[in-house]
């Protein structure tokens, strides 16, 4: 480790000078120094002699991060311009993609909740929910079909009650 404190010590000055000169915040150059001697650490057996100076290999090195900032950069806009794009969404869609949004958020709940409970009820839910028909989910369990909408029942008043807030609560 102190020969990597040297090495940091004797360059630490060049690669911050070149990030200077290629970063537009500090924060960006403090970034790239930083990168720039973590991937050092990792590549340093590559480091060949004959191929050059240190400098120029850290420096490279350096290039590198600098362009990776660049490229985050810009994958960075172009997702803020792609959500942007969602103006473009006629209140039909937006609706859509909230309720989706919401679907979603709400899920692990669900999820928590219908594990909670027989697991005879959760079996039925599961492939309702998969597309089978109550009359389908009951041939395929094994029970009658009665049996299963009755189950289907329980399971979805007892998720109902356990997912529906309170309105005194409220």
């Amino acid at each position: 480790m102190a020969a990597f404190e040297a090495v940091y010590r004797r360059f630490v000055g060049n690669v911050t000078a070149f990030a200077v000169s290629r970063c537009t915040s500090a924060a960006d150059v403090a970034d790239v120094v930083a990168q720039t001697f973590v991937r050092l650490l990792q590549v340093a057996d590559r480091y060949d002699r004959d191929r050059g100076e240190p400098v120029s290999f850290i420096l490279a090195i350096a290039a590198s991060a600098v362009r990776d900032l660049h490229q985050g950069s810009q994958r960075r806009r172009s997702l803020v311009d792609r959500l942007a794009g969602s103006d473009l969404l006629d209140g039909d869609e937006t609706e859509r993609v909230e309720a989706a949004l919401d679907a979603a958020r709400a899920a692990g709940a669900a999820e928590a909740a219908l594990a909670a409970g027989p697991p005879s009820e959760e079996q039925v839910v599961r492939m309702v929910a998969s597309g089978a028909s109550p009359s389908e989910a009951a041939l395929a369990l094994g029970i009658s079909p009665g049996t299963a909408r009755v189950r289907l029942f329980r399971a979805r008043r007892r998720l109902r009650s356990q997912l529906t807030p309170d309105p005194d609560e409220a």
